[in-house]
């Protein structure tokens, strides 16, 4: 990869009247030297469920695995300058300088090929413990089945259809890559113990659990949330490892490359997926801005090494971003134009495209976004413990990656690659994506089925099926065994919650012309069974 593609200019030493100011600087080797490591023994450098994950899929441990050689991180260390972060997919090492005086000593390293500014401003400064952005207000909690306020995001991708044949993540480890955690481990809706690491990337703040901003508190609990009745998650049974990389009150490059840190270091310790609601184009200052013409997987090192770690085997989820409103980007953002990556646009609950998702194609014209899920008015946990509602692909993306994990547990023997493959090909517009929705919205149920050919999960023989005719406005209901319909109760509800239909003695079918076109969750009742409850659409 030719470094000349690289936009990003010197500004840190032509404005002046910064001297109070620090800097940070990217330096792209041009090697990694000769570091005492065999690609022949990974487990010196890798942790054995990471190589396991490669061996499994079929991928080999190449020189691109290799680190980069600690001769060159001390003579780095050496000049003076503290390293922040180093990268040996891309071959880059983060420094932090006191001022411009260290840039020629280092451009002099005889391994140093160039290197650009990527933050300039003081370590002192704090940001706020709260992200109210994107909330939109506090949400009534909804028992009308188990999986209260988080029904219908998990219901648009056929969700609680998998969790129903008994996969919730089990055994199945996802890295989070985003902003502040804030108390995590005091919300009752987590299970604190599914979460195995907290690990602080960025150069604000000590705890991750603590400060900054509370973002990746909310799209955690798009999966990990578990209270019955009130809000479960798409993968509540998964393992999580929480990557803080995001700074809340500014946009540099250097985020970048703490995200490319974060992601070595869960595929150095074999994660199975990695969701990510982070995204880059453009930053504090117009030099360091990113164009569209890099948006073809391999310009920018963010989007490079997501490629490399989708080539190592594991399912990389991302989100589109919020730029579909956006005329000046518009388009989907870093590290969303990344190979064999999941980039993840959102809908609403009708169905219909948020119109703040952002669209493709990538610059190489590919299909971009790849998959949707519900991301306007989700419901989320903030870091108080209380439920709001949030918009975003932000939310999209765990939710849909939350499924993805639960659907890997049912086909272990896929690879991240086919399991990409059969997202795509089970999705409702395969066979005609576009800019904006891409393959269209995810049916991981589907995927599951279409797999398993002639496997039934448990309980399918007591499964209630809906269909509707939308010519005589009559919602029919498919019993697989025989029922006393005088102890069947019908109630609908709609996407929030609100009860507007309920039938006694239901038989067949009902009438549901009262209904307004939108998105519905049914609920029977059969006697002292459990209930079945299930998402159908008027049209």
């Amino acid at each position: 990869m030719k470094q000349t593609i690289f936009i990003l200019l010197f500004f840190c030493v032509v404005f002046p009247g910064y001297s109070q100011e620090t800097f940070m600087y990217r330096l792209i080797l041009k090697d990694k030297g000769n570091p005492p490591f065999s690609t022949e023994q990974p487990e010196m450098f890798l942790s054995d469920k990471s190589v396991q994950r490669r061996a499994r899929q079929g991928f080999t441990v190449d020189s691109i695995d290799l680190p980069i050689n600690s001769s060159y991180l001390q003579a780095i260390a050496n000049t003076g300058a503290e390293i922040r972060t180093f990268s040996k997919w891309v071959k880059t090492v983060v420094v932090h300088i006191p001022d411009s005086s260290l840039i020629p000593t280092l451009q002099n390293l005889p391994f140093v090929d160039t290197l650009y500014c990527v933050w300039k401003g003081s370590l002192s400064k704090q940001i706020a413990s709260q992200d109210e952005d994107d909330v939109m207000q506090n949400t009534l909690k909804n028992n009308i089945n188990s999986y209260g306020v988080g029904f219908t995001q998990i219901s648009l991708n056929n969700g609680y259809l998998l969790h129903d044949a008994g996969f919730r993540g089990r055994g199945m480890t996802i890295a989070v890559i985003d902003g502040g955690f804030i108390n995590v481990d005091f919300i009752d809706y987590f299970d604190f113990q599914k979460v195995k690491s907290v690990k602080n990337f960025n150069h604000e703040t000590d705890d991750p659990l603590r400060g900054g901003i509370d973002h990746g508190t909310k799209v955690l609990s798009c999966m990990l949330s578990d209270k019955p009745g009130e809000m479960i998650g798409t993968a509540p049974e998964a393992d999580y490892y929480l990557l803080k990389t995001e700074i809340g009150d500014e946009e540099y490059p250097v985020e970048e490359d703490y995200w490319v840190a974060a992601l070595e270091y869960a595929d150095s310790i074999g994660v199975d997926v990695v969701t990510s609601s982070l995204g880059y184009a453009y930053f504090e200052y117009d030099s360091m801005n990113h164009i569209h013409n890099q948006l073809d997987g391999k310009s920018v090192p963010i989007s490079v090494a997501a490629g490399l770690a989708a080539s190592r085997g594991i399912l990389l989820f991302n989100s589109a971003g919020n730029e579909g409103n956006n005329e000046k980007w518009e388009k989907i953002m870093f590290p969303g134009d990344a190979l064999n990556m999941l980039t993840i646009g959102a809908i609403k609950q009708d169905s219909v495209r948020s119109g703040f998702s952002s669209g493709g194609f990538t610059a190489d014209g590919r299909i971009k976004p790849d998959l949707m899920a519900m991301g306007t008015a989700v419901a989320i946990v903030g870091s108080n413990g209380q439920i709001v509602h949030g918009n975003g692909t932000s939310y999209a993306t765990p939710i849909l990656a939350g499924l993805g994990a639960c659907l890997w547990q049912a086909l272990p023997e896929l690879t991240s690659f086919e399991m990409i493959e059969l997202l795509r090909k089970t999705a409702n517009a395969f066979s005609h994506p576009d800019s904006l929705m891409g393959y269209g919205i995810a049916d991981v149920y589907k995927a599951y089925t279409q797999s398993k050919t002639g496997l039934k999960p448990a309980g399918t023989e007591n499964t209630v099926y809906f269909s509707i005719n939308p010519r005589e406005n009559r919602l029919y209901l498919n019993f697989n065994h025989p029922q006393n319909h005088s102890k069947l109760i019908l109630n609908i509800y709609s996407g929030m919650g609100i009860k507007l239909l309920s039938v006694s003695n239901v038989s067949s079918s009902i009438d549901i012309s009262g209904l307004s076109k939108g998105v519905y969750i049914a609920h029977l009742q059969m006697g002292d069974k459990p209930a079945y409850v299930r998402k159908f659409i008027k049209l």
